[in-house]
C-alpha cells in the first residue's frame, strides 16, 4: 500500500471503526447525538457503496438496521445517552463490518503505530494526518 492510498473499503472500515468508538465513548447527550449523526452519515455512504460495488458486507439488512437504529436513538428520547441494547448492537455491527472491510490490510497496525507516535509527541492536537502518514510509512513495505 502506497502512503495515503487507502482503498474505498479501507476508508469505510476506518470510518465505521471511528464511528463505533465515538458512540461507545459518548459521555453526554451532545456527544452522543453528534456520534449518532456521524454514524448515520457513514452508514448511508457505506450502504450506497456496498450496493453499487456489490460488496457482500455489509448486506442490505445490516445497512437498514444501522440506519433505523440511528434514527430511533436520535428521536424522542434524544436527551438521554443511548447506551441501550440497540446501540451496543450497532457498535458491534460497526466493528464487525469494519473488520470485514479491512481484512488483509495493515489498517489496525497503522492505527496502533500512529497512536503510539501521537502519545510519544506530547500528545499534540491537530497532527493526526502527520502521525498516520509516518505510521503508514513505517508499517507498510515500500
Amino acid at each position: 500500500m502506497v502512503s495515503g492510498s487507502l482503498s474505498i473499503a479501507e476508508t469505510g472500515a476506518l470510518a465505521l471503526s471511528d464511528a463505533a468508538r465515538d458512540l461507545d465513548r459518548a459521555d453526554n447527550a451532545q456527544k452522543f447525538l453528534g456520534a449518532l449523526e456521524r454514524n448515520r452519515r457513514v452508514w448511508k455512504s457505506i450502504g450506497q457503496l456496498a450496493a453499487s460495488r456489490s460488496w457482500a458486507v455489509p448486506d442490505r439488512r445490516m445497512v437498514a438496521y444501522a440506519l433505523k437504529t440511528t434514527g430511533q436513538a436520535s428521536g424522542p428520547a434524544q436527551g438521554q445517552i443511548g447506551h441501550d441494547d440497540h446501540i451496543h448492537a450497532l457498535i458491534h455491527i460497526n466493528r464487525r463490518v469494519s473488520d470485514a472491510l479491512a481484512e488483509g490490510s495493515d489498517i489496525e497496525r497503522i492505527r496502533e503505530r500512529a497512536h503510539a507516535i501521537w502519545e510519544s509527541r506530547g500528545p499534540p492536537h491537530g497532527e493526526d494526518m502527520d502521525h498516520w502518514l509516518i505510521a503508514e510509512m513505517e508499517v507498510t513495505p515500500a
